[in-house]
């Protein structure tokens, strides 16, 4: 039989053409998608300039069209806001909508595995829950202005952006000088981590790492959704009322779009022709406090950073004149929070009935809950919230120790009226979830607010002096070892600490101050031992030991104790505690 070269020919290119079929069927069903582990299990719609991706069995795709809608929007008008080419946004911009933190942890953690081929050129990872204006902002940035070396224009850049009509200055105005930042304490605060990379900029941005090893997986579990946009967070607000600043006074966006760049804060500011840092920062304030008292929500504000600030009274005051002319969620909400703060319990739920929006109605119920029936005392300068599970004798007890260390704290100190709250609030809780969830009633810190949340059980005279020079003094240390040594010092005898470590020599315990902090030893012998030696500092100039406690603070030198105490007192650790031993532990 003869051979038909020809039709041979065809069978094989026929069964070549099925391999490579059976090939690109497996790449395509198989190895593609274990390529790009962060597409299992989700859904993909392409809409103009974005791709979305969901989990399958996502809440929120059925707003998916919504959603693609107003990431254009933003985009269009995020590219005219900041003058940027829209040629030098990528297209399409992949957007990761998660339900959840840890839904998007675990995203952002397969797509920077070594294993992953997606090559995504612009991600964005967004919690379903927020507006993506802030990311998208971020994101618009990154390709049409560049790499940035400021933590603080970067912050101020984008922020102002997601709001463009909001008056930032309006923050400025409304708080109080204590809890205001000037200029170059934004800068330091930037220099010491004040202004964390966000969520965008660690992991999506085109300047993020492509992978990330086992340290950075950490802070990947550590993750947290909130950005700096809450009114607790103040030095972002300022760093973006700076940048209007900037734009509406110092040559606009075209003149900011020029100094941006590689380099230190202080280095792209010396850009701005004819005007130092110093000056610059004057000026910016002086327009902030001018331009931010007519803002529409100034009056909220003040309340909110009075508040915030341990003057509940005044804020209380202004929070019913502010009810009177603004009845919106957002007053009746904060002026219930001062109300409770003040004692005002009938007010407060009065103000829960006016409420209708649904979550900040529970959320005041919830505090109007826990502090019904609770008794309001006010003592010298002091207001003890106590609640009803504390018997009368140990409320008595409680409150007359804490009038005596009051007193002794603010003699000590040579504190005045204006130097501490006024009055200063005292939360005395039954248990500890009660506590945590009161915590939350005033903004900020208690360093910061200056009220105490504290138990029955707890050493009030030891938390009054932990809260107390922070407070007064505008600053707080970073150590620990000072902080928990002062609050020591101040809230027992000298007569008590000389004895307690005298103690400590006779069991053999006691450690050399060379040596001496937290994790060294047990905590006891750690306090007696450092609030001696701030004993003995107080007693030679409570104005040094405020140096001191200044210098070790992230917003002043940023010294260790060590070297704030030579620079001070002129003095190291060993050669105080031979000071202490020849003439103060004269034990017998």
């Amino acid at each position: 039989m003869k051979k038909k070269p020809l039709a041979g020919l065809i069978g094989g290119f026929a069964v070549a053409a099925v391999a490579i079929g059976i090939v690109v069927l497996v790449i395509w069903l198989f190895i593609e998608p274990l390529s790009a582990p962060e597409q299992t299990g989700t859904v993909q719609f392409h809409v103009a300039h974005f791709n979305l991706w969901y989990q399958k069995d996502a809440a929120g795709i059925a707003d998916h069209t919504a959603l693609a809608k107003q990431l254009q929007h933003d985009l269009d008008e995020l590219a005219d806001i900041l003058q940027v080419d829209p040629d030098l946004i990528p297209d399409p911009i992949d957007v990761f909508v998660h339900a959840d933190l840890s839904s998007m942890q675990s995203s952002i953690a397969k797509r920077k595995n070594p294993e992953s081929r997606g090559g995504y050129i612009a991600p964005l990872d967004l919690l379903a829950s927020e507006s993506p204006r802030r990311r998208l902002a971020e994101l618009v940035l990154a390709f049409g202005w560049g790499q940035c070396g400021s933590r603080l224009l970067e912050h101020g850049v984008s922020l102002y952006a997601s709001d463009p009509d909001r008056n930032f200055h309006a923050v400025i105005a409304a708080l109080p000088r204590r809890l205001y930042h000037p200029l170059e304490e934004l800068i330091l605060m930037e220099n010491r981590g004040g202004f964390p990379e966000s969520i965008y900029e660690r992991y999506d941005s085109p300047y993020s790492r492509v992978l990330i090893g086992l340290a950075d997986y950490k802070k990947l579990l550590d993750l947290s959704a909130s950005e700096a946009d809450t009114l607790s967070d103040i030095g972002a607000l300022e760093a973006a009322s700076f940048v209007q600043y900037l734009i509406e006074h110092m040559g606009g966006m075209r003149e900011l779009k020029r100094i941006w760049g590689k380099g230190s804060t202080e280095r792209l500011l010396a850009r701005v022709e004819g005007v130092s840092i110093a000056d610059l920062g004057n000026a910016w304030y002086a327009t902030g406090r001018d331009e931010g008292s007519t803002a529409s929500d100034y009056k909220y504000l003040q309340v909110y950073y009075l508040l915030a600030d341990g003057k509940s009274d005044v804020a209380w005051n202004l929070a019913r004149e502010l009810m009177a002319n603004d009845s919106s969620q957002e007053a009746l909400f904060l002026a219930g929070r001062c109300a409770i703060s003040v004692g005002e319990m009938d007010e407060a739920k009065e103000i829960v009935s006016r409420l209708e929006d649904q979550k900040q109605k529970r959320e005041l119920q919830n505090y109007v809950d826990l502090y019904a029936d609770w008794s309001v005392s006010n003592r010298n300068g002091l207001r003890f919230v106590i609640s009803p599970h504390i018997s009368a004798e140990n409320s008595q007890k409680l409150i007359s120790r804490a009038q005596r260390v009051y007193v002794r704290i603010i003699d000590q100190l040579a504190l005045d009226g204006t130097d501490v709250p006024q009055p200063l609030v005292v939360f005395v809780y039954g248990d500890s979830e009660s506590l945590q969830v009161g915590e939350g009633l005033v903004p900020l810190s208690s360093v910061q607010n200056g009220m105490l949340h504290i138990m029955a059980a707890d050493d009030i005279a030891y938390d009054m002096a932990r809260v107390l020079p922070a407070y007064a003094w505008g600053n707080d240390t970073y150590s620990r070892l000072l902080r928990s040594g002062l609050a020591v010092a101040l809230s027992c005898s000298k007569d008590e600490l000389v004895e307690q470590a005298c103690a400590l020599c006779s069991e053999g315990t006691w450690i050399p101050l060379t040596r001496v902090d937290f994790g060294v030893a047990d905590e006891k012998t750690i306090k007696i031992e450092a609030g001696l030696m701030l004993r003995y500092l107080l007693d030679n100039s409570v104005q040094d030991v405020r140096e001191v406690w200044i210098a070790t603070s992230p917003l002043g030198l940023y010294l260790s104790v060590d070297a704030a105490l030579k620079r001070v007192f002129g003095k190291t650790r060993k050669e105080i505690e031979e000071t202490l031993v020849s003439s103060v532990l004269l034990c017998k």
